[in-house]
């Protein structure tokens, strides 16, 4: 989701960093490989936390954490109190949680990372790779002794969002380094192609409807009335009239499409980051106060102006994601771009990327492999239509990074789809939060029950709900209570049949 704007958002639904609810903890730094694809010897620090609180030593478990799109300040620490807390607890676990290639600290070429050349080694395939290599180093340093020895320590990921993706892909691509993984609300089906464009933000404006009736069409009619205002008034005029901070960057001010598109994809995903934090559901959360604005307001300009303003104090970079701030003087549209050249809001993410180099390298992951289809067509969203395009995003990746996406590579080489992990996985945990835009990505039933391939839906639930950013507590819906305990029982089960499968060894 930990820097400013919009990517301390995007670290919160993947990592749970803006929440700040994790648990503070000394970073530590791993000497891993540049480049595990070649015969380079050039090593990075990577840096990551660890927790041994619970840990009983060789035979106990390791919960590998996964880091995602943006850096982990040791203010945050292990994210996922009930994976840190309660889980490890329960099962005498280590919890490790590495800090992903390119963000934060974890520069592979320090400052000189983020040129066209040094991003060769940006991406998801490099990244699990880091992975395996730093679990590996954990069992040694431990003191855990091979697969099928009584010192074994299994290893089992987690992670939410594209994290959640990543556990899983551990499992599928490193299965003899992790025996099981929990992937929640991971956008599945988006890296292998098959969800429409218009799916995700339809979910996030029936999450808003189901916040508060009316929501739809007073969003609606508040943009068309802020469509027509910029049209009919000048740029100076109408900046001025939402609120922006002045000056306005360059490139908006002599090109009204391009403030539209700027302006708009700031909303959209305004309102993306308030459905991700939707829950528990109820009027106290950030999505009912906003839905709550629109629909009351008589100026329809003033709740949009309001809603942008509201997510500039996050730009100090300790932000609650999805809560709604008290209001700054204006809003700053400069500190939502990612860095680089020709950085955009309206980047390879249509839910937005971040800003600062975090988003920067986000846009680049979705210029790559990790590409998402999202549009908004105005009939089953409440924004104005604006498609998505393949040759869009061609175009903006070939400015931005001189590179073309590549949107089957994963899936072609790896068999991630429903039909390929039948055939080729066992033992990972799907959950989805159904109030999330991001469960139209996910596996909505049981992949296949009999291989371990279960998922398990929280109708209350939005972003990663299960994995949380607090402890649970009784203001936990029944739904995601119960994924947990189910959860809790299967991992259970799975980590008993790994000591089962172990015989009678005695080390």
């Amino acid at each position: 989701h930990l820097s400013p704007a919009w990517i301390s958002m995007r670290v919160a639904l993947s990592l749970g960093a803006a929440l700040a609810s994790g648990t503070p903890a000394e970073p530590h730094y791993f000497e891993n490989q540049v480049d595990h694809f070649s015969t380079a010897s050039r090593t990075y620090k990577q840096r990551y936390y660890e927790d041994a609180t619970h840990f009983k030593g060789p035979g106990s478990p390791i919960f590998c954490i996964m880091g995602g799109e943006g850096g982990i300040d040791p203010s945050t620490g292990i994210f996922y109190p009930w994976v840190g807390t309660v889980l490890a607890k329960t099962f005498g676990a280590l919890v490790i949680e590495p800090e992903h290639r390119f963000y934060g600290e974890s520069l592979p070429f320090g400052n000189e990372s983020f040129t066209v050349d040094n991003l060769r080694v940006m991406n998801t395939q490099q990244a699990l790779a880091d992975a395996a290599e730093f679990i590996r180093a954990q069992q040694k340093a431990r003191g855990c002794t091979p697969r099928g020895t009584a010192g074994y320590c299994p290893v089992v990921t987690f992670g939410g969002s594209y994290p959640g993706f990543l556990s899983a892909m551990m499992r599928l691509r490193y299965s003899a380094v992790v025996d099981a993984a929990y992937s929640a609300s991971a956008p599945m089906r988006f890296y292998t192609q098959e969800v429409q464009q218009y799916d995700y933000y339809a979910i996030v404006s029936r999450s808003a409807e189901r916040a508060v009736p009316g929501c739809t069409k007073a969003v609606r009619a508040a943009l068309d009335e802020v469509l027509a205002f910029i049209r009919n008034n000048t740029i100076e005029e109408s900046t001025k009239q939402l609120g922006f901070c002045q000056p306005l960057p360059p490139y908006v001010t002599q090109d009204k499409e391009e403030l539209i598109s700027e302006l708009m994809l700031t909303v959209e995903q305004a309102f993306a980051g308030l459905n991700m934090a939707n829950y528990p559901p109820g009027p106290d959360t950030g999505m009912s106060q906003t839905c709550q604005s629109f629909v009351k307001a008589t100026d329809l300009l003033g709740p949009v102006a309001d809603l942008l303003k509201s997510q500039t104090p996050s730009l100090a970079g300790k932000a609650v994601f999805g809560a709604v701030g008290a209001p700054a003087s204006c809003f700053d549209l400069e500190s939502f771009r990612p860095a680089g050249k020709d950085g955009r809001v309206r980047c390879g993410d249509w839910s937005g990327c971040g800003s600062g180099h975090d988003g920067e390298m986000w846009d680049y992951q979705t210029c790559s492999f990790e590409v998402e289809h999202i549009g908004l067509d105005g009939k089953t969203d409440m924004f104005p239509p604006h498609p998505w395009t393949l040759d869009w995003l061609k175009d903006h990746c070939l400015n931005r990074f001189d590179v073309r996406p590549a949107p089957y590579e994963l899936q072609q080489n790896w068999g991630f789809s429903r039909e390929d992990l039948k055939a080729t996985a066992t033992k990972i945990i799907f959950t989805n939060g159904l109030n999330d835009g991001w469960s139209a990505g996910g596996f909505l039933t049981d992949v296949d029950a009999s291989r371990g391939l279960i998922t398990l839906n929280m109708p209350n639930g939005a972003h990663h709900s299960d994995l949380s950013h607090n402890l649970p507590s009784d203001k936990d819906t029944p739904d995601v209570a119960a994924a947990r305990a189910n959860a809790t029982v299967i991992l259970r089960q799975w980590l008993s049949e790994i000591k089962t499968d172990l015989g009678d060894v005695v080390v």
